[in-house]
């Protein structure tokens, strides 16, 4: 969803805010400036983001709001020398946003930093390494090494895994996921359907057997359905955070040794690959797996073109400075 900059536009908060943003922000500082359009993952991007510019500007002693094209050029090119792409891009969005957000013009889109950004764009083509996949022989792998003496949180490992890989889930979706979308069937037990979106995914045998028994070690059905497990094996009430669904991800990638740095997103990837297997075009993995364009579905399974051409249907086309 498309956010809306609203600018400071009483004199007196403006200033406030530009001391404020002159200095290394927090968390909070960002989530007030952008009046909580943002997710925590978002608003930690831009806080380390805007954070690594005002460094930069006060280590060449000069301002960083409103920020001068040059130094904004500047910091791009230093940044260059060990970020990716896609994060050069990202922490211009991130500058611009901040200076829209105070009533100043965006400096990010000046025609000289426009020029950078596409010249690094060129420069650091095929920097950006596609997601590995957690694919159907993992699982199954994960589903078989779960026995009587596993431990708690291997239990809720394997669930989420099995979860997240069948109903091709987003970290956020598995956050959110709570008991009252789960549907057991009466007559058989171990037939647990997910409802997501007001779309029905039926999970396998052998992962609603392994999500049923997660259920039961669960002490309330009400809330999140995964939770955290503190190093006791105590089951708390909390759900799980961004960092947590990775990690459990590394410990699966350890528990079959593996060297693919696998990710939050590695289901999804893994899920998308899958049904291509199984004959689905790219409109039907997109519909799958809620995937608002089929530009990502396209990227995981290698067809470049289709998924730049996607891409180009959200891109606005805005003048320069």
């Amino acid at each position: 969803m498309r956010k809306k900059c609203i600018p400071i536009t009483d004199s007196k908060r403006k200033q406030q805010s530009c001391q404020r943003f002159s200095q290394l922000v927090t968390v909070d500082d960002f989530n007030q400036l952008t009046h909580q359009q943002y997710s925590h993952n978002s608003l930690l991007s831009m806080f380390n983001d805007w954070n690594h510019f005002v460094e930069f500007c006060q280590r060449r002693h000069v301002s960083c709001i409103p920020a001068s094209t040059t130094a904004v050029r500047l910091f791009i090119e230093k940044q260059s020398e060990t970020r990716k792409y896609a994060t050069l891009k990202r922490m211009a969005i991130t500058i611009g946003l901040v200076h829209r957000f105070h009533e100043f013009s965006d400096p990010c889109n000046h025609r000289q930093t426009k020029m950078l950004l596409a010249q690094l764009r060129v420069d650091k083509r095929g920097d950006a390494k596609q997601t590995k996949a957690f694919n159907a022989s993992h699982l199954s792998q994960i589903q078989q090494q779960l026995n009587s003496e596993s431990s708690v949180k291997q239990l809720r490992d394997a669930a989420i895994l099995s979860v997240m890989f069948e109903c091709a889930m987003k970290r956020s979706e598995l956050r959110e996921l709570s008991f009252s979308q789960i549907q057991c069937d009466v007559i058989e037990a171990t037939s647990i359907q997910v409802n997501i979106n007001q779309q029905h995914y039926q999970l396998s045998s052998a992962s609603s057997e392994i999500v049923q028994r997660w259920i039961l070690m669960v002490p309330e059905h009400i809330g999140p359905l995964f939770r955290r497990i503190d190093r006791h094996g105590n089951i708390g009430e909390q759900p799980l955070d961004a960092s947590s669904i990775y990690r459990v991800f590394r410990a699966s990638e350890t528990q079959l040794g593996l060297s693919l740095q696998l990710s939050g997103q590695s289901a999804r990837v893994g899920a998308a690959k899958e049904l291509a297997k199984q004959g689905y075009d790219v409109k039907d993995i997109s519909d799958f797996g809620r995937w608002l364009s089929p530009a990502m579905p396209a990227q995981y399974l290698g067809k470049q073109v289709l998924a730049d051409n996607e891409r180009l249907k959200f891109k606005v086309i805005k003048p320069w400075d």
